[in-house]
């Protein structure tokens, strides 16, 4: 499966929050916010479980 989507960066105080946005093209579509385990903990957007969840809400 091709996820077609955008790495964006949000300001945050700590820092900026690293972010994959898709924008769907059904009308209405539901939005999810899916955030990575905490980085300090070896945390990263690349996580399997992350991935998967994520796949779950492009379905």
């Amino acid at each position: 499966m091709t996820i077609e989507n955008k790495e964006i960066f949000i300001p945050g105080p700590s820092g900026r929050i690293q972010a994959k946005y898709f924008k769907s093209k059904q009308k209405g579509a539901p939005v999810a916010l899916i955030l990575q385990p905490h980085p300090q903990y070896g945390g990263t957007m690349n996580n399997r479980i992350i991935y998967e969840t994520y796949k779950c809400f492009y379905k």
